[in-house]
This record gives structure tokens, sequence and C-alpha cells, in this order.
């Protein structure tokens, strides 16, 4: 019982940051009773003891943290939830096991092999990087400047490595060791202090650059579950959207923006004129010859002889074709550019490994009434317009993954636009966590920020990862505002997540010199 309480009150912790994000300093001391039980069941002869414990704790972090994907669709919800907790303990269990049997301090595998894992679940079908640690200080931007440089993961170093100082100095406390206790203390200051004083340092001296755009975007505000993906009504909701951005576009304006899937009905991307509701972007351009336009579509590319796994059949004209969840830019004098959504959500939008096993796609679970596989093939990566400005996309999900999003980051002056739907998770923390996401991906790559949501939270971010102004929760809203113009490429643009890869290599060779280790011993015993 004792064991259990610990693992729980770990995974309460854990979770709070999520659940309540003002708690979010909660995070540096959340795994000390888990820590303590690692401590105290390495020796126990049940050798899954500490990844049962383990387990309770890291689905009670789950739940807090993700309960309310449960609200577009339940089952997801469980199977996406059962199954991180299971990775989790399963990571955390063989850190315990390469600790003890290479005999190391428990910090040396910690940090290695829990950066490696975080690194390696933004890469594989099941990524889920919701709740990777450095994620629980999304809400304090001004404390984390130096992302530009290290990326979230950077956030989950200062975390692990607090966490363990904390407990040796508790530790030391406990067992009265008082000149071990005052050097402790020390360092654990040294820990907090140093990243919080360079944060500072950069946040007082980043320069905002000189150039700017306006911009323009609107909200439309229609529910996922009722209204938007209503067949009948697609029609009039895109001709709102344009006599909305008519009233607020005028000859000053440089850039019109509109959310994810703002047209519904699919464009063939070989010949988008097809589309009734791409002529009509095209028609209402017309008054604004210096307009650029970048709005979310559903598209699509026949496949031809080669059929890639995930790929859909339309009965009524007799092939197949990958379809794709779509940012699309229109600027004046260049031909449309599409980027696909690359990083989809497991299950909902793309059915894991369906690369290896086909039949998979057609058991994607719906979600408000639409339902298929997405493909993920990528032509474009970022979007120039004639001017050369670059703008880095990115669809929905996707702003998880800053890594991701971050190695795309043009060279040439330009600012990010993420588009979202936040409505699927209704009033629930989802759609906050979601939003937050939105400052740190600005402060990695150093670009102002144009978020631009269906229902949700709308935002201006600046490159320091301050809200120049937003639009309420649930309510149909437009913004215009000036944005900065950023050029060149961070660190951390530049080199991506070099800790997480880095630790996910040693950490595959920790585990593989813990079982050569181990297996050595056995034979030394039976002889």
């Amino acid at each position: 019982m004792r064991n259990l309480f610990l693992s729980l009150m770990c995974g309460v912790l854990l979770g709070l940051p999520w659940a309540v994000p003002s708690l979010f300093f909660v995070i540096f001391f959340a795994w000390i009773p888990l820590l303590l039980l690692e401590r105290e069941t390495r020796d126990d002869p049940d050798p899954y003891q500490l990844f049962n414990h383990a387990f309770v704790g890291f689905l009670a972090w789950n739940i807090l943290g993700t309960w309310w994907i449960t609200q577009a669709q339940w089952l997801g919800a469980i199977l996406i939830m059962l199954a991180n907790a299971l990775v989790q303990a399963l990571v955390f269990w063989s850190i315990s096991r390469v600790r003890k049997i290479l005999n190391l301090p428990l910090i040396i595998p910690f940090v290695i092999m829990w950066l490696g894992y975080e690194h390696f679940h933004e890469l594989w079908d099941l990524a889920w990087p919701w709740l990777n640690l450095g994620n629980a200080l999304n809400t304090a931007p001004k404390l984390i400047q130096w992302v530009e440089y290290t990326g979230v993961r950077g956030g989950t170093l200062w975390i692990i490595l607090t966490n363990v100082a904390i407990f040796t100095l508790i530790d030391a406390a406990w067992k009265k060791r008082w000149g071990f206790m005052t050097g402790m203390g020390m360092i654990t200051v040294l820990l907090m202090g140093i990243p919080l004083l360079v944060s500072f340092y950069l946040f007082h001296n980043f320069e905002q650059g000189q150039e700017t755009v306006t911009v323009a975007l609107v909200q439309p505000n229609l529910d996922p579950y009722t209204e938007k993906f209503v067949p009948e009504e697609q029609t009039r909701h895109l001709n709102d959207f344009f006599k909305t951005a008519n009233a607020i576009c005028d000859d000053k304006t440089d850039y019109l923006m509109g959310p994810e899937t703002l047209m519904v009905q699919q464009i063939d991307e070989n010949d988008p004129s097809a589309s009734p509701q791409y002529r009509r972007l095209m028609d209402f351009l017309t008054a604004y010859p210096d307009l650029r336009c970048l709005i979310g579509v559903h598209s699509y590319q026949k496949t031809g002889d080669r059929v890639p796994p995930g790929s859909r059949f339309n009965p009524k004209g007799d092939f197949f074709y990958e379809a794709f969840n779509t940012a699309l830019f229109v600027s004046p004098g260049s031909s449309p550019q599409f980027y696909h959504k690359t990083k989809l959500v497991p299950l909902f939008e793309r059915m894991p490994f369906v690369q290896y096993l086909g039949f998979l796609g057609d058991y994607a679970l719906e979600i408000g009434g639409y339902t298929g596989t997405y493909s993920r093939r990528q032509e474009d990566q970022v979007f120039l317009s004639r001017d050369e400005v670059g703008i880095l996309p990115i669809v929905c999900f996707e702003s998880a993954f800053g890594a991701y999003c971050a190695r795309r980051l043009p060279s040439e002056k330009g600012f990010m636009c993420m588009i979202t739907n936040d409505g699927w998770w209704k009033n629930t923390p989802g759609y906050r966590h979601h939003y937050h996401f939105s400052p740190v991906r600005a402060i990695e790559c150093r670009r102002d920020l144009v978020r631009v949501a269906n229902t949700g939270i709308s935002a201006l971010i600046n490159a320091k990862g301050m809200v120049m102004a937003r639009t309420p929760w649930w309510k149909k809203a437009t913004l215009t505002g000036r944005i900065h113009l950023h050029q060149g490429r961070t660190f951390f643009a530049r080199h991506g997540d070099y800790l997480g890869r880095i630790s996910m290599y040693l950490g595959i060779l920790l585990v593989l010199c813990a079982e050569i280790a181990n297996r050595v011993r056995k034979r030394r015993r039976v002889k």
C-alpha cells in the first residue's frame, strides 16, 4: 500500500502542471516519490514490482494530463493513455535495471534514457509528445527563452536534474549528513537559478526585426460536431468566411489567414481549378491583387499504378488517391503551394504502422463524423511568396513537435503560421494545452507566429513568445495587426534535437552494455 501510495502521488504531481497550468513549478519535485520507490524496490525479489507501480503512476499522469481526449473519442483516448503509460513504465523500469546491472548513479541512465525516449517518441507511428516533461513549462515562456538553443528537451534535462538534486538533498537531510547537504543545497540553487538568469538575459536582449507586414485572420467558430462538416452548409460557411474577410481586408493588408480545413471539399492538387471552392477563393482574391492567402483545405493526389499504403478509393471515378490535411498558400504571380500535414494524430488521422500492415487503414477511428487515414507524403516544406518572404506552415498536432517544426525553418526573412481546429476537445484543458505550444515554437525559431483556429484561440505571438493579441474561446472573431519579419535560423533550427538524438544513441548503448553484462554474470553463476 505504501508503494502504491508513492506511485499515485508521483502520478498526481506529474499531472498537475497539465491539469492546472499555473502549477507548472510542481514538476521540479514531482519525480521524488517515484525515485524513492525505485530505491526501495531495487533489490526486491519480484523484478517487475517497480514496473507495475510505475505503470499505475504514469497512468494517473496520463489521465490527469489528457483525459479531455475522451470528448472526441473515448476508445481512442483510452488506447492512447494506456499505450503511453505502458511505454513510460517500461522506460523507467529499464532505467532502474540498467542502473542496477552496471552499478551506476541513477542520474546517468535517468537523464540519458528519458531524453532518448522523448526523442524517439516523436519519431515513430505512435508518436505522442504531449506529456514530454519540458512541455510542463510551456505556460512560462519568459523562463525558457534558452529553448532557441536546446528546444524543450532542455526543459526536460532541467527538470530531471533538479528532481534528482532535490531528492538527494532530502535524503542527506534525513540521514543528517550536514556537510554533504550544504554542498548539495548550493548545487540545487545553481541548477534552479542559472537557467532563469540566462532566460531573463535573452528575453531582455532580443531585438525585434525592423520590417513588418500586415496580417488579417478569421476565426469562423464552427462546431466540428454539428456544423463544420455538414455537406449542405459548407458553401454557406465559405461564403461567410469571405464576407468577414472582405470586412477586415484592404489594400494595405499583406496576408489573409484561415483555419485548418476551411475548405472541406477535397481539391485535386494537379487541377485545383476544378474545385468550386478553390474558384471561389480565386474570385475573392481578384479584388485584392497584392493579397497573399494561407488557409487549410482537404486535398488529394491520384496514385496512378502504384498504390501507397493508406490510400483511399474513389468508386465514382474508379481511382485510388492519397488524401491530405493541407495548408494551401496562394501568392500573386505564383502557382498554388500545398503543404501536407505530416505529424498525424495516431488512431484518428492515421492508423499506426499502416505502411507495413495496409489493412489497418480501414480501421481509423471516427471523430466528429469524419474518418479515414491521411497520407503524409510531402513536397513543399515551406511557403515562399513572390517577394521572398518565407512562411513556415504548421498544421494542428504538428505544433507539439518542436524539432520537426524548427528543422523546416527557412533562412529567408519571414514568420510562422499555425492553423488548427481545437473545437474537438470542447471547453476542456485540451485547447488551452494546444495553445501554449505556439509561444514555445516561436521562441525556438525566433519568428513571429500567427495562430489561426476554427474554434479555440487565435493569436498573434512575437518571437519572444509574448502574445500581442488573441481571440476569446468559442466566439466568431477576427484579428488584424502587424508582425515582424525575422531572418536566419536559430541554433536549435540548425542542429535539431541534438540532446534527444545523442541521448537516444547513448541509451541504446547503455541497454546493450547492461544486457551483455547481465548475460556474462549469469554464465559465471552457472559455471
